[in-house]
């Protein structure tokens, strides 16, 4: 019998916090325990921040917004909303404060021929998002369509590809005032996309029925590769009460879940096997 392998963790201090928009506050942290961190490099890799201690901890998963090893320093970009551990704690942050945090993994990777990109977010995603246009190589074509509360939230950063945003606000109109269009969905807005010529790449980032609805869309009606798309759930709405009509049928997931690995499947088609056992739930 081999040990389970136990993940890295690593003690950060907190060394500044900084509004990047009104929604959006960066906490970059630092410290010697940061030492031995290694970045993948990949621009969506993710992380465990872990809050509390001993059976109170809880991990929340972030994205490296940047790392220099110099510092160290390491950012982590939060979304402010309420009633979240991870934003409320971001809040209060304060040079000094301690967090533990775990390794990094990453899975954006684009297949070479991609002559271009879509890359498709919420604001969990805006980190990630922004981190793999600063990467783009020079010449390279990518196409944004991300939501932000309205104008204020909106991200652009320097690049050397070639970048078209298209900027989705989910605030409400001001009281007594009316709008005249409604803001459609991510998956709306991806379905009126018009899909440029030639092999690319679709990479997402958003609430979990929506990634599941863009998963579909790509697979099952384009009949997609799922080596040209990675789309990932961040989060997901009503999270307790999905929870709650989830456990009456985890066994069943569990069993499809095991049984597509035992087939060799991972990463998006994986997803897409849980996806559809999960949607014939009810769920």
């Amino acid at each position: 019998m081999t040990d389970s392998v136990v993940p890295r963790t690593f003690d950060a201090v907190t060394v500044s916090t900084v509004f990047v928009t009104p929604a959006m506050i960066r906490v970059r942290f630092g410290g010697a325990g940061l030492g031995k961190f290694e970045s993948t490099g990949v621009p969506d890799e993710r992380l465990r921040l872990l809050f509390g201690d001993g059976a109170e901890q809880v991990a929340r998963s972030y994205t490296v917004r940047a790392f220099d090893p110099r510092g160290p320093f390491l950012d982590v970009d939060f979304v402010v909303h309420d009633g979240g551990i991870a934003a409320d704690w971001a809040l209060r942050a304060k040079p000094g404060d301690r967090l533990e945090l775990s390794e990094a993994r990453g899975w954006y990777g684009p297949p070479s021929d991609s002559g271009w990109q879509l890359l498709v977010a919420d604001m969990t995603g805006l980190p990630a998002l922004t981190r793999v246009i600063e990467q783009l190589p020079a010449d390279s074509r990518a196409f944004v369509i991300a939501t932000v509360p309205d104008g204020g939230d909106e991200q652009t950063v320097a690049t050397q590809g070639k970048v078209s945003y298209q900027w989705l606000h989910t605030c409400l109109p001001e009281r007594g005032k009316t709008s005249s269009t409604a803001t459609p969905s991510l998956p709306q807005a991806v379905r009126s996309f018009s899909l440029p010529d030639g092999p690319g790449h679709v990479w997402v980032a958003t609430e979990a029925s929506e990634a599941r609805s863009i998963r579909k869309y790509f697979h099952r009606e384009l009949s997609w590769d799922p080596t040209r798309f990675q789309i990932k759930g961040y989060w997901r709405r009503d999270k307790e009460r999905w929870q709650q009509r989830y456990a009456q049928v985890h066994d069943r997931i569990d069993a499809v879940r095991e049984q597509a690995i035992a087939d060799g499947k991972f990463g998006d088609e994986l997803a897409r096997i849980v996806d559809n056992a999960l949607e014939q739930a009810g769920l």
